[in-house]
């Protein structure tokens, strides 16, 4: 079963900090890190960054009663109808590390690459992966970066008395998908299309049913000539 878009959102975070965070990335230390939606409970997975996405709002329809319509059949005999939804919330990166300055180091990379990644070419793969990725549409504020919470304690998950060493940032995130109900899957967007027309206004009759099969809601309707 295809999922809606929580499942997909964390992994294109995930796979943004693998893409800037490559074999390339500036800082020989933190190539390669490793970045999961996972706590890491290897060692090998130390400094690592632990990905994870909260919502902030409830999730909203994209307008009253809005329907988009999909491609017709290949018969011609039906056509599906969609909706659109809007998600907010946080995205948190959280830097686990063996020692506070291995720690603050790679914080202080999250914070390069969330803050420059406009303008300085080889941190900019993070931004450009987000805003591109072909797995849910979404922006970030990269305006502003929200400062999490810190925390060090003594116990790893491997058993030892090590003391493990916690920072992270959050970014806010808005976005929307486009589900099938029928198929419980996100619809991927193939294509858009603009027609240079201009629009007229018409008034719906008094409620009934409109030509899509939903009910009329006597409001008036954008129509194109």
């Amino acid at each position: 079963m295809s999922p809606t878009y929580l499942t997909v959102l964390k992994t294109a975070l995930v796979e943004g900090i693998k893409v800037v965070f490559d074999q390339d990335y500036p800082e020989p230390d933190f190539r390669g890190i490793h970045a999961s939606i996972e706590y890491p409970v290897e060692q090998t997975d130390y400094p690592g960054i632990w990905v994870d996405y909260s919502d902030t709002a409830a999730l909203q329809i994209a307008g009253i009663h809005h329907r988009e319509k999909g491609p017709v059949s290949a018969d011609g005999t039906s056509q599906r109808i969609f909706t659109r939804w809007k998600f907010t919330g946080y995205a948190s990166f959280t830097v686990v590390a063996l020692t506070s300055l291995e720690r603050d180091r790679l914080y202080d990379e999250i914070v390069r690459v969330m803050a420059f990644g406009q303008d300085v070419d080889n941190v900019s793969d993070f931004r450009n992966y987000v805003e591109s990725n072909d797995l849910v549409a979404m922006n970030f504020d990269f305006d502003q970066i929200e400062v999490g919470g810190n925390a060090a304690a003594p116990g790893t998950p491997w058993g030892t008395d090590d003391i493990v060493y916690e920072r992270s940032i959050n970014m806010e995130v808005i976005g929307e998908f486009v589900s099938d109900g029928k198929t419980r899957s996100l619809v991927p967007l193939s294509s858009i299309v603009t027609y240079p027309y201009v629009p007229t206004v018409e008034e719906n009759p008094a409620p009934g049913v409109g030509d899509d099969g939903y009910p009329a809601t006597g409001v008036a309707l954008t129509t194109w000539q």
